[in-house]
């Protein structure tokens, strides 16, 4: 066989044949995860010890997120910048109350946090642990200011998010920061499905 050598040298001591192909692989997985392990504990750690994982806060997501603005000194570009003000004091305000926040309509208190927000635009309620994922973890956030022509007269419009690519398209229509509060609390709280609201 071609690779013996290598195979006991992994510590394989069983008769090299064929028909141990599957143990030998595990084996020299095992072995191989072990020693990777080993060599890299403080990167291996975080996925396998429980409480490694960080959480999420404001400053994180908006440091991570990358508005594509209109063209600067626009009356479009104003509307975005605001609606990322808004989604800022949306972020802090969920960070302030712990995940205790009124709901849209002021009847029933439901839970929200930071990492609801994170889980709803990206797929994961945790900030990325490994090194590559976090350098290149970015949300992209744009705006639709065509909502009216696409859709006709409507009241409400809720933010699409394409969790797949880090993508959240925000309505350009919500003009006060209850509004967007409003519309945030509900998207959170009835798009985590792969559906539109």
């Amino acid at each position: 066989m071609m690779l013996a050598e290598d195979i006991v040298r992994c510590g394989y001591t069983a008769p090299i044949k064929m028909d141990n192909k599957e143990t030998i692989i595990r084996k020299g997985m095992e072995l191989f995860l072990v020693n990777q392990m080993t060599a890299n504990a403080e990167t291996c750690r975080p996925p396998f010890v429980p409480g490694m994982i960080t959480k999420p806060d404001a400053d994180v997501i908006m440091m991570n997120c990358h508005p594509q603005y209109s063209e600067k000194g626009t009356s479009r570009e104003r509307t975005e910048w605001k609606i990322i003000n808004f989604l800022q004091d949306f972020l802090e305000e969920l960070e302030i109350s712990d995940g205790e926040m009124a709901s849209a309509t002021a009847e029933v208190s439901e839970s929200l946090a930071v990492e609801d927000v994170l889980q709803w635009m990206t797929g994961q309620a945790h900030i990325p642990i490994l090194p590559n994922e976090k350098q290149h973890f970015k949300i992209t956030l744009k705006f639709d200011h065509e909502c009216w022509e696409r859709l006709g007269d409507h009241s409400t419009c809720y933010p699409v998010v394409n969790a797949c690519t880090c993508t959240v398209i925000f309505p350009v229509h919500l003009t006060t920061y209850s509004d967007f509060r409003k519309t945030m609390t509900e998207a959170l709280r009835y798009g985590h499905g792969l559906h539109r609201i």
